[in-house]
């Protein structure tokens, strides 16, 4: 596990350094991007025949969460709704994959839910077209934080998890911030706060899934 988390960390470096050094037109930029989460892709399915429902899941959200930063990587912004798209269905699966053997617990639901609309009632006058988009992905990231939550709170892998869905909350937020509540906000400085705490989320659920010791 730990050669991994060392390349993923050095890549995810990297990828940062070039944030405040290549211009996001620069060829570099997307496969800087995206090479961390690869690493965790490649190292989750490196024995697939052995992995558990759940670890089968995480990675193929870890899947459509590299499509998301492809897409959001292009240059131009052309091609948010894509990634948003692609996220959405990350946040989703993540989802399901914390609702495997995990209990309901709707109580728990009512933090995030109380986060979610009171942030979205900020965002809504600012949104346009996206309204509805970005209200179905509030939505899936208050599921995933929910469902991650509803896990079996005596375990290290509940911990991981549920501060990677919290943290990939807060991730998401910054983004939501900086273009629509905040547009004036630094590019450099959102990138890195938005990249910084997208890749510490990532490896949380990643360690939750390897921690649950799914290879068996």
């Amino acid at each position: 596990m730990a050669k991994e988390l060392v390349l993923f960390t050095i890549y995810s470096f990297v990828h940062l350094l070039v944030i405040v050094t290549t211009p996001r037109e620069s060829y570099i930029y997307l496969p800087s991007k995206i090479i961390p989460i690869l690493i965790l892709i490649i190292s989750l399915f490196r024995h697939v025949s052995l992995l558990s429902k759940r670890g089968k899941w995480v990675g193929v959200g870890l899947v459509f969460s590299l499509f998301g930063d492809a897409f959001l990587a292009l240059p131009g912004g052309k091609y948010f709704v894509p990634g948003l798209g692609s996220f959405l269905i990350a946040q989703l699966l993540y989802s399901y994959a914390f609702s495997i053997r995990s209990e309901w617990k709707p109580i728990l639901f009512l933090p995030f839910l109380i986060f979610g609309a009171s942030f979205f009632y900020f965002l809504a006058p600012k949104l346009g077209p996206l309204l509805i988009p970005v209200l179905v992905y509030v939505s899936a990231i208050c599921l995933m934080g929910w469902r991650a939550a509803s896990r079996n709170s005596n375990t290290k892998p509940f911990v991981l998890g549920l501060l990677g869905a919290v943290i990939f909350i807060a991730s998401d937020s910054i983004i939501a911030y900086s273009m629509f509540l905040n547009p004036e906000m630094d590019r450099e400085i959102a990138s890195l706060s938005i990249m910084i705490t997208y890749y510490l989320a990532q490896a949380l659920i990643y360690l939750a899934t390897k921690t649950e010791e799914i290879l068996t």
